[in-house]
């Protein structure tokens, strides 16, 4: 950082003091000596070494926050900032929309990529009589167009559901739609307009991405801790960049498995609030939680309709139904309605009567518990197995939840080259890298194992761990 204190000020010009340094300053940043996120000489240090007046410096660093290249924080000094909005460059995300190995046939492959659950876990005879009552009881009506926001009973039964995890809404504000992947596009479509930014988590699920960016949207990644995004971070580029809205998942995170704190929960909250943005909360894995520990999702303590929630049922009950719903803020229901409309019409009005009925008749609490625990079974056989086959070899948490484990593989190890060794092999996994917007090699792995039989788990951790010793790294 000494380096900066060579800049030459021309005392007698008739460019002003502080837009020369401010000027000398920007070249330091294009140039590359001085890194994203790095501290700029504090005030005082700065104006002595230059021989100029305090304010001088003041005023440099205020133009330069102004164009977007420096952000304070409060008590701590002032940074560069990652890039201005209109240099964004667009995120590597081609390569992010494909699975690792998607495109080999591997037969008989122990398959850690897919996040799928095992068919024999869906409820098919309860599905099967309620789709029989709906065509008895409606004929062909079962298929007719109906309410773009859905169903009117199937909405009562939703907020029945979202109320035992805390969240009190009415049907008037729950969206039916064919998936949460409709939801963000629904999202995306309604608000974004081009070059508007989207704050994500880093790193982040593709699918999401891709709908910001099909909306031309610009995507600035916020990174995450052990607890939820880094806070600090967050409210530095709030002010630096007023972005639309704040995508996250509020518990077991894809692909990290990462949950938030209470106190991060609410801390971004006040932070939306402050800086008058939304925050779209999207909710696959929390019927999949394994502690004791009660469920709070982000929607549920959003006093300030600052939340557009997003569940998919996917996972809990069937892929194929394509179900999902959305609770939405009073002041963007009617643009989301609107484009619901133009992209669809509505949901599928016969499945959603089939669904209300197998509701009605089933409830929620038997099945989802017995997913619970399906999936809490598997993760314990995943974590034991790890602990036997990896121990000192990767790094991995225990999210508690969720179906997959968020590997660091060992350094020197890329996750790419290790992904195509375990190919070889029979085993197949998901790179990190297919979730960094950058695309670039890192050393973290996704394994997923919801889909797989106990000995397959055994036997994939196994050759991981014989892999990774061939490597010599064990």
């Amino acid at each position: 950082m000494e380096e900066i204190f060579r800049i030459q000020l021309d005392k007698d010009g008739t460019l002003p003091l502080y837009q020369q340094l401010a000027e000398e300053i920007t070249l330091l940043i294009s140039d590359g000596f001085l890194q994203a996120d790095s501290k700029l000489p504090p005030i005082r240090k700065m104006a002595q070494q230059l021989g100029v007046n305090s304010v001088t410096v003041v005023n440099a660093y205020k133009y330069l926050e102004q164009k977007q290249l420096v952000y304070s924080r409060m008590g701590s000094g002032t940074f560069v900032s990652p890039l201005p909005v209109e240099h964004i460059p667009a995120p590597v995300a081609s390569r992010n929309l494909r699975s690792f190995g998607g495109e080999v046939a591997v037969e008989h492959a122990i398959n850690f990529s897919s996040t799928s659950l095992p068919h024999e876990m869906f409820p098919v005879d309860a599905f099967k009589k309620a789709f029989n009552e709906v065509l008895d009881r409606e004929k062909g009506g079962a298929f007719r167009y109906m309410d773009s926001m859905g169903y009117a009973p199937l909405r009562e039964q939703l907020c029945r559901y979202l109320d035992s995890y805390g969240i009190k809404t009415t049907v008037e504000n729950v969206q039916v739609i064919s998936g949460a992947q409709q939801g963000i596009d629904l999202i995306s479509k309604a608000m974004l307009r081009y070059g508007d930014v989207v704050f994500v988590e880093k790193p982040t699920f593709y699918g999401a991405a891709g709908a910001f960016l099909s909306r031309g949207g610009k995507l600035v990644e916020i990174p995450l801790e052990q607890d939820g995004m880094d806070m600090m971070k967050l409210e530095d580029y709030l002010k630096l960049y007023q972005p639309k809205f704040i995508y996250m998942m509020a518990y077991f995170q894809t692909p990290t498995g990462i949950s938030y704190s209470m106190e991060k929960k609410r801390r971004l909250l006040e932070l939306a609030e402050k800086y008058d943005t939304y925050i779209i909360e999207e909710d696959n894995f929390c019927d999949f939680h394994y502690g004791k520990e009660p469920i709070v999702p982000l929607k549920a303590l959003d006093y300030k309709n600052r939340v557009i929630y997003i569940k998919s049922f996917s996972k809990i009950l069937m892929p194929g139904l394509r179900i999902g719903l959305m609770v939405l803020p009073k002041k963007i229901h009617q643009a989301v309605m609107e484009a619901k409309y133009t992209t669809d019409i509505s949901t599928s009005g016969f499945i959603q009567r089939a669904l209300e009925g197998y509701l009605r008749e089933n409830g929620w609490e038997h099945h989802s518990e017995e997913m619970r625990k399906y999936g809490s079974e598997k993760y314990r056989r995943t974590l034991s197995a790890a602990g036997k086959y990896l121990s000192g070899l990767v790094k991995y948490g225990r999210p508690g939840g969720g179906i997959s484990l968020w590997m660091e593989l060992p350094e020197g190890v890329g996750a790419e080259a290790f992904c195509s060794r375990m190919l070889e092999k029979n085993v197949i996994l998901t790179p990190g890298s297919q979730y960094d917007l950058s695309g670039e090699e890192n050393s973290h792995i996704r394994l997923s194992f919801g889909n797989l039989t106990d000995d397959q788990i055994e036997v994939g951790l196994k050759r991981m761990g014989d892999t990774l010793r061939e490597m010599g790294k064990g």
